[in-house]
């Protein structure tokens, strides 16, 4: 299995602020992933999908553990059920238990996916709009209910604080508290 920090050119200082505590505080070795940075291709509402699809679900074939670069875990990231075929084990709100239109999980720091859950993700993918990639990402498991699915309730951590392009300071700051 392979730990992927997800980032941007210009946010790599931070990603590997990310790298170091899952390395000292959980002996976890992660990749840095460099992503696309909002601007003249991306908005804020695609970019990380986009970073998402070109640079680890076209990529690997593995297992894999993707990680937002602000997020700090309270308990053990491997403390899940990795049998799994997805697990989502840090985010903001929301549960797809929820009824229609709010059966959505907001916030993608921390996610788990199996080799079969990438590989169908990687398909959906390539027939589909990029959104905002939490949506997206509650939209596949919705639409794949064969794939073994986990929402850690309590989340597992919360996002460091750092500034951000995508979402407004307040509208993110109430979620970079540990449970």
């Amino acid at each position: 299995m392979k730990f992927l920090i997800l980032t941007y050119k210009d946010n790599y200082d931070f990603a590997l602020q990310t790298k170091y505590i899952l390395k000292k505080e959980w002996d976890i070795e992660a990749d840095i992933v460099i992503g696309y940075k909002i601007g003249e291709h991306y908005t804020k509402y695609n970019v990380i999908c986009n970073g998402f699809k070109d640079k680890i679900a076209d990529v690997y074939d593995e297992d894999i553990y993707y990680l937002e670069d602000d997020v700090r875990f309270t308990k053990h990231p491997l403390d899940i059920d990795l049998k799994k075929d997805i697990v989502w084990s840090v985010y903001r709100r929301g549960k797809l238990t929820n009824k229609p239109p709010h059966n959505v999980i907001t916030g993608s720091q921390a996610i788990y996916f199996s080799k079969q859950a990438l590989s169908e993700l990687r398909t959906f993918m390539n027939h589909r709009k990029y959104i905002q990639v939490d949506g997206y990402l509650s939209d596949f498991i919705l639409k794949h209910p064969h794939l073994s699915f986990e929402q850690i309730v309590p989340k597992m951590g919360y996002e460091q604080e750092h500034d951000s392009l995508i979402s407004k300071q307040k509208d993110w700051m109430k979620h970079t508290k540990p449970n």
